[in-house]
């Protein structure tokens, strides 16, 4: 305890990053061991990254509760890919501020990150696009002729804008909406997905009769309903 006292005093940052990897995390079931991997690695660069985050860190039980939070935000969102955490980190070198960033913000770096690399839009850029695409869409024949810029955003509008008609989202759940398909089509891309092109949708067709016909549908089959009893 002194030691880690000392440390704190002094803002050892080398010393302080050397005794949070001496004290491991508790291995259980829920905690996969690469997550505490990851977790010094990171804590490695994000002492050197962040400065003024020695500040914040008083005693040995701060030290060790940021240490928990991190590696549980790190397994929770599966932050195990080297792309994810090289963007996590390109995004924290160009943060202005020396205090170090809430698990929560740096596993957004990883994943906003991570879908830049694959060419993916921002949610805010796939809205745009959503909503100039909805206002622009019956100039053309069908969406697959829509000038898309490349097939992953056919597929990424398509979905969203399917889901804004079928379930009349507000912009807010529309955000939540796009966010979830960018996170949905990264993961399927690092495990090895090419998004194909346009595909021409089966059109839904409806048949309408006349009233007449239908009562007679529906006395037929209460009439086969009654015969099986």
């Amino acid at each position: 305890m002194k030691q880690i006292a000392e440390a704190i005093k002094q803002r050892d940052a080398v010393q302080l990053s050397l005794i949070a990897q001496s004290h491991p995390e508790k291995k259980t079931d829920s905690i996969p061991p690469q997550a505490i991997e990851i977790f010094n690695d990171i804590f490695k660069q994000l002492r050197a990254i962040f400065p003024a985050m020695m500040a914040t860190i008083k005693d040995q039980e701060q030290l060790n509760e940021l240490r928990r939070q991190w590696v549980k935000a790190i397994a929770e969102n599966h932050i195990y890919c080297s792309a994810q955490i090289e963007a996590g980190m390109r995004r924290a070198r160009q943060h202005e501020k020396p205090f170090l960033p809430s698990p929560g913000e740096f596993v957004s770096w990883c994943k906003e990150g991570e879908s830049q690399l694959y060419g993916l839009p921002k949610p805010e850029e796939l809205y745009d696009t959503v909503m100039n695409f909805r206002a622009r869409r019956f100039q053309y024949p069908c969406p697959e002729k829509y000038p898309w810029s490349s097939h992953a955003e056919y597929w990424l509008v398509t979905a969203v804008s399917s889901k804004m008609t079928a379930l009349a989202l507000t912009v807010s759940a529309t955000m939540k909406v796009c966010e979830s398909e960018i996170k949905r089509l990264g993961e399927k891309i690092r495990n090895g997905f090419i998004p194909p092109e346009p595909v021409p949708q089966v059109e839904k067709k409806v048949i309408v009769t006349s009233p007449d016909v239908a009562l007679s549908y529906l006395a037929n089959m209460r009439a086969m309903i009654k015969a099986s009893h």
